[in-house]
């Protein structure tokens, strides 16, 4: 009795072992964003990075590649990358770029969107923004919204 009891406990010690250590990895791999690092000091500089997708709208659209940043003058930036529409109708497809510094501090962000994106296709966007310092690390680009754009009219 003693030997299988001693068995027993064995068996749920391991359990317990690569359930924490299964819940680790599991963390550790759904922690954050995933982007590139690049920096910039001059107006010649580009950065690019990997995209993010907001989930809220995987269903409908997607971005296509690495975006990529640049300053266009003075504090002026820009990022431009592509983003395809997943859906069967027309969309605008809104986006916001965030750049950070090497400390993770946001140093600038553009908005924009890709107009009128047919059913299936790739566009093209270009986000304009504003530098807070010349500088950046990593560039992360969302989809912030979807919106239905038939003919000019409707939302989703």
């Amino acid at each position: 009795m003693q030997q299988k009891k001693g068995i027993t406990a064995f068996r749920f010690s391991t359990l317990a072992v690569l359930l924490v250590v299964s819940m680790l990895l599991l963390a550790a791999c759904g922690s954050g964003s995933s982007s590139s690092s690049s920096s910039s000091t001059s107006s010649a500089s580009v950065s690019s990075a990997t995209p993010t997708q907001d989930a809220n709208h995987v269903s409908l659209a997607k971005l296509v590649g690495a975006p990529t940043a640049k300053i266009t003058s003075g504090t002026n930036f820009e990022v431009t990358g592509q983003v395809q529409n997943l859906d069967k109708s027309q969309h605008d497809i809104y986006l916001q770029a965030t750049l950070k510094n090497a400390s993770g501090k946001v140093v600038g962000i553009a908005r924009g969107l890709a107009d009128n994106v047919a059913a299936g296709n790739m566009d093209t966007y270009t986000l304009q923004g504003t530098l807070m310092q010349p500088a950046w690390s990593t560039v992360v680009v969302v989809i912030t919204k979807v919106s239905e754009n038939v003919n000019g009219q409707g939302s989703d």
